[in-house]
């Protein structure tokens, strides 16, 4: 059961060692009658209630959304033992919509996707008392399939491998538009393509510019050209869009995961703030309050409405 658990969790690039989700890789086969369950957080980890994202699927792989489904969790073994618990008690997920997806009719309640219907996911709180290999078992009552349950592997750390909430953010000198030593796809890899940078207002000022003025920052790790999921492009372009609103708010940065893709030399950024282990998982969004701490993080899949609310909280300005 382990080398199974670890063999959903896992993915990796072909080009090089970063190792980038990709959602199709992580959806398990499962029998006829069963959800596909597939988890695609980065940095689970022991303590405070976090995020915890789930994508359905059928048999078949067709998306699952809307509704709210019901998540239950269990413990199942260390790498040295594993146990076969109770599930403990549930949780309800709701749906959340990806931004950049189709949005065609929104059924109220858990359903096989149309391909006009927007693709999503189920977002919860969850918090875990121990590291090591979970399941979490799904219950779904949706319409028009006779699947209505389903179970999904993950792996929980000791603690946070990322920069987490509560922690001061690093006053990294990010590469903008003013480096000297940077050229426009370093910048942003759809420059290479584009022939320009499609989102200047994210490439003005560095981490260290934000922290220094005390300002607040959202900042959003990913590389829209070269991603592996269909997330990267999207969630940049929506934290794009937000600078134009909530610019008075907070700096809106993006970093380039790659200094140089094709010598494969990562972003030393990047490196310091997500490189472990041999890997680096992205797109990633953090939210930099302005005395320098970590107030929230968004790993893999981001929806618009969630870093709305958080940038809400802010006040005009961008003061304390």
């Amino acid at each position: 059961m382990v080398a199974v658990l670890v063999g959903v969790a896992a993915c990796g690039s072909p080009r090089s060692s970063v190792s980038q989700h990709h959602e199709g890789d992580e959806i398990p086969n499962v029998g006829p009658d069963e959800l596909a369950v597939a988890v695609p957080g980065f940095d689970l980890a022991v303590g405070e209630p976090q995020r915890f994202v789930v994508g359905l699927f059928t048999a078949g792989r067709t998306d699952i959304g809307y509704g709210v489904v019901s998540l239950r969790f269990r413990w199942v073994g260390d790498g040295t033992n594993v146990e076969d618990g109770e599930f403990g008690e549930p949780t309800t997920a709701e749906f959340r919509l990806l931004p950049g997806t189709a949005s065609g009719p929104a059924p109220q309640t858990p359903t096989v996707l149309a391909p006009d219907q927007g693709r999503g996911v189920y977002v919860a709180e969850a918090s875990f008392d121990r590291a090591g290999f979970w399941q979490v078992a799904v219950d779904a009552d949706i319409a028009g399939t006779d699947g209505d349950a389903g179970v999904g592997a993950f792996d929980v750390l000791e603690d946070h491998a990322v920069p987490a909430v509560g922690d001061l953010a690093m006053a990294s000198e990010n590469a903008t538009l003013d480096s000297a030593d940077a050229d426009a796809a370093s910048l942003d890899s759809r420059a290479d393509t584009l022939a320009e940078i499609p989102d200047p207002l994210l490439h003005e000022r560095s981490i260290n510019d934000a922290l220094g003025d005390h300002r607040p920052a959202v900042v959003v790790f990913s590389t829209p050209t070269y991603c592996l999921s269909r997330f990267c492009g999207p969630v940049t372009d929506m934290v794009s869009g937000l600078a134009g609103v909530y610019g008075d708010r907070a700096e809106f940065i993006h970093v380039e995961i790659w200094k140089d893709f094709d010598e494969q030399e990562l972003s030393p950024v990047a490196r310091d703030w997500l490189y472990r282990d041999g890997n680096l998982q992205e797109p990633w969004v953090f939210l930099i309050g302005s005395d320098g701490r970590i107030l929230a993080r968004w790993d893999n899949v981001l929806i618009r409405d969630d870093l709305e609310a958080a940038l809400r909280l802010l006040p005009p300005g961008g003061g304390t």
